[in-house]
Formats: structure tokens, sequence, C-alpha cells
């Protein structure tokens, strides 16, 4: 795996003496322990995916952190959550504990470790990690002058990072047979070691059918009742699936902005794939060139678009109050970026030439709070103001 600066590495400094344990977690192979390791390489790592770790954490919880005394680090924490009521009981609160799932809906976490813990959310690497710069990165908010610290690059290249993804173990190449099996691989463990625990055998077949369609729906509203008649499952089993996807963190579901009391928004939520290498395989898109041709290119645009922005908020520790913008006129925003004060509206569009009418529904949106300043993110070669209130600019400004 290549070195990288990443942007959870400089937030991890920054929190100085850590007296909090600090969870991880993330889909399988995004690089969380490479992460904690890169900064503290001398912490012993205890590995829960050992079965006589596991039967010890299990069943003798209380003595575990007697033998394995922190500082430590703690890899599959998600194999033995009963862990979690006895890490209180230690003095040395450096314990950083990776899990290859989200936990925020667990029980065991929100009884013993809500509140008492610095939670961190990982993804693959970000535009500015891959170029070394993940220290300068921060959490993206549309304004007048984008920051403009990485890089350009052209139409082609961006597509070719599109269709490769965003793994740290993935070499930088596009050679269809190195991509292929790494992707091949890649979703194996994935299914073997975090999924297939959790659905009937009978299903297995129809859950990866699923899986390859809900690569076909990155970018798009999530509607059950269609997904459920195309892979020939019930409802409530698809809605299942969603959850266990969402919580392997394959998927990332875009809350829907409405308010209490009205039916003027849509109120369904728009799924992402987290990782666009990973769909473009699961769909059999074979290369950079056929991406770029195909009908999902805007799809898989705006869903690079989405995770990069919403990589700048999780890997500097900060939680994304992200939204999406649909009513009954047919209004839509593609991103709402919440904070105290206001909503920044974003726009993602697949084209070189910005155009002030992608950006008409800004000021059409009925909002519970003020609108803020609005970005139309594309591939622009050079970010420009298209009115007062809005810039365009590249992807690679942000």
């Amino acid at each position: 795996m290549r070195f990288v600066r990443r942007s959870v590495v400089e937030y991890i400094k920054k929190l100085g003496n850590i007296d909090k344990p600090v969870i991880i977690s993330g889909m399988r192979g995004v690089g969380k322990l490479s992460a904690v390791r890169s900064y503290y390489e001398n912490i012993p790592c205890v590995q829960l995916s050992n079965i006589k770790e596991i039967l010890f954490a299990s069943n003798s919880g209380s003595e575990f952190f007697s033998v394995h005394k922190a500082p430590v680090i703690i890899n599959d924490i998600q194999y033995a959550l009963n862990l979690f009521q006895h890490i209180s009981n230690t003095d040395n609160k450096k314990i950083f504990l990776i899990a290859n799932q989200q936990l925020e809906c667990i029980n065991e976490y929100k009884e013993y470790m809500y509140g008492r813990c610095i939670y961190i959310e990982l993804m693959g690497l970000s535009i500015y990690e891959m170029a070394n710069m993940g220290h300068m990165q921060k959490p993206f908010v549309p304004s007048k002058r984008p920051p403009c610290i990485i890089s350009k690059k052209s139409v082609h290249h961006t597509f070719q990072l599109i269709w490769r993804g965003f793994f740290p173990d993935y070499a930088e190449t596009d050679n269809f047979n190195e991509w292929n099996s790494f992707y091949s691989h890649k979703i194996e463990e994935i299914l073997q070691k975090d999924i297939n625990d959790k659905i009937s055998i009978i299903n297995k077949t129809a859950f990866f059918n699923f899986l390859t369609l809900v690569a076909a729906y990155t970018g798009k509203e999530l509607n059950i009742t269609e997904i459920a008649e195309k892979v020939n499952a019930a409802p409530n089993t698809v809605k299942s699936w969603v959850h266990i996807l969402e919580q392997a963190g394959i998927i990332y579901l875009l809350k829907p902005y409405y308010t209490e009391n009205t039916k003027r928004y849509i109120k369904t939520p728009k799924i992402y794939m987290t990782d666009t290498g990973l769909a473009a395989w699961l769909l059999s898109i074979n290369s950079a060139d056929e991406l770029e041709k195909s009908d999902l290119n805007s799809s898989f645009f705006e869903t690079f678009v989405v995770m990069e922005l919403l990589k700048s908020y999780r890997h500097n520790g900060r939680k994304a109050l992200f939204y999406y913008y649909r009513d009954n006129s047919k209004v839509t925003i593609d991103l709402l970026i919440e904070d105290e004060e206001c909503f920044y509206p974003v726009n993602i569009k697949n084209t070189t030439e910005p155009k002030n009418e992608y950006v008409l529904s800004f000021k059409k949106a009925v909002l519970h709070k003020k609108l803020g300043y609005g970005s139309l993110i594309c591939l622009t070669d050079m970010y420009k103001e298209l009115n007062n209130e809005v810039t365009s600019l590249s992807i690679w400004e942000i």
C-alpha cells in the first residue's frame, strides 16, 4: 500500500493528548488501520479476526484490557462489541478501535460509547490525499473564490480516476486484468467478512443481483418497490439489504430535505455507491473510455463529487449535514450543506460549459433557513461567477 498523507491523520494530530477512545469506522479496505499506524507506529495492535482473541474478548472482557494495556489498537472491534462496557474502567484512554462497519446505530455503542469517544468515519482516498496533500484539505463550503490547491486534471483523466476507484491498496493502473482481479477479490472479501453472516444462504445470489442493481442506481432516488420487483424479493427484505450495505460502508444514503407537517417535499433518500470503481466493476464497465461514453457518466460524476465533498468533512472529523432538495413543483438541488446559520446550495453537472440556467433552482427552493453562497461543481477549466451568489468551479478546485 503506497504512503499517502491522509486528512484524518492531521485531525488526530490536532487532538493532541487524547483522553477518549477513538473509533474509526468505514468500509473494509479503505485504510483505517494504516492511517492510525502512520502516526502511532509503535502502538501494539490486537487483531480480533484471530479466533483466540475473539474468544478472550467475548468471554473475559473484564480481563482483556489488563492483558492488552493501553495505548493499544484493536482491529475489527465489531466482532467483540461487549468490550465497550469495559473501556471506561481503563486508566489510559489512548485506545483506537477499528470497525469495518458503522457503529452509530448499534445498541452497545449507544449505551456505552456515545458521547464518550471520538468517532471518525473513514472512506477511500480523496483527491487531496491522492495528491499527497491530505493535510491541506478542509471541509468544503461554497465561496466566491475556491481553494484551487491541487492540480487540475482533464475530463478523460477525471473519468480514469472515477473508473479506477479510491481504495488505497489499488495500484494506479488502467490495466483491465489488474483492475478486474483487484475488485473481484475486494468484493469477495467484503461479502465473506462483513455481509454473508447477515443474509440467508438462499438469498446470496439474489443479494448479489441486488448489489449490482444498486450500483446502477447510484446518484438516484432509492425506490425500494422497484428494486424489489427487479430482484424478485420482498420490499422488507430489500430494506434490510439496504441497511446492511449502509452499515458496511458500501453505500451512502443522502437524506432528503423536508419539514414536518407539509406535503411540499419529496421524502425519499438518494443512494450513492461510496466507491465508483467498485460500482463500475459490478456493472461490467470495463474501461474509463466506456464509462465516459456510457449513459451512466453523469450519475457516476455526481457520485464522485458527492463522495469527495463527504470525505472533506468525514476525514476532518466533522459530521456532514448533507441533504438533497426536491419538492412537488419539481424544484431540485443536488446538495444542501447545512451549518448553524444557513444552507449552502450545490448543483453538480457533467459539463465543461457551466451556465446560469443550471442554478436557477437555488432561488426557487423553500427552506426554513436562509440560503448561503452557492456552487455549481462541474468540469470547467476555470472557476467563474455565474451570478452574484453562485460560482461555478471544477471538481479539482474544491
